[in-house]
C-alpha cells in the first residue's frame, strides 16, 4: 500500500476518533447563544467566525484549535497522535455552513474538501466535535 494511502487511512481514522471523543466526552457548558441570530445570515456567520480561537474540548487544555482569518485563510491544529496541523482556505456557503479547503498540511497529504456548521455564534461543529469560542 502506498505512503499516500496509509496517511489518508490514517487521517480518518484520526477523524474518527475525535469524532467519537467529541461524542463521548463533549462539553456541556453553555455559552450565552443569544448571539445565535447573528449566524442566520451569511456576512453573521462570518462576523462570529473570524478572529476567534474556535477550541476543543475548552480553552484551559485544548487538544484541538481552528483560527479563522478575514482574508479567507485558515489553520487547524490538533495534539492527538503526536500533533498535526492543516492550513487552507473557507467560505460561507450558506448561514452557519462553512466550506473549508485544505492547501496544506504538517503530514504533506490533503484530505478532501469538508464543511463545518455553525450552530451558533459560540459553537463550532466539525464532524460530530463541537469547538467553543474561547
Amino acid at each position: 500500500m502506498s505512503d499516500s494511502k496509509k496517511w489518508y487511512q490514517r487521517w480518518y481514522v484520526w477523524l474518527i476518533i475525535l469524532a467519537v471523543l467529541g461524542s463521548v466526552f463533549g462539553n456541556d457548558d453553555k455559552k450565552d447563544d443569544s448571539a445565535a441570530v447573528k449566524n442566520e445570515t451569511i456576512e453573521g456567520t462570518k462576523s462570529c467566525l473570524i478572529g476567534y480561537d474556535w477550541v476543543y474540548p475548552n480553552g484551559s487544555s485544548p487538544t484541538g484549535a481552528w483560527k479563522f482569518s478575514s482574508d479567507g485563510t485558515f489553520n487547524s491544529s490538533t495534539t492527538f497522535f503526536g500533533g498535526m496541523s492543516t492550513w487552507g482556505n473557507w467560505q460561507v456557503t450558506s448561514p452557519g455552513k462553512i466550506k473549508i479547503t485544505y492547501t496544506r498540511t504538517s503530514e504533506g497529504t490533503i484530505p478532501e474538501d469538508q464543511t463545518l456548521a455553525l450552530t451558533s455564534c459560540n459553537t463550532l461543529k466539525v464532524g460530530s466535535t463541537t469547538y467553543i469560542k474561547d
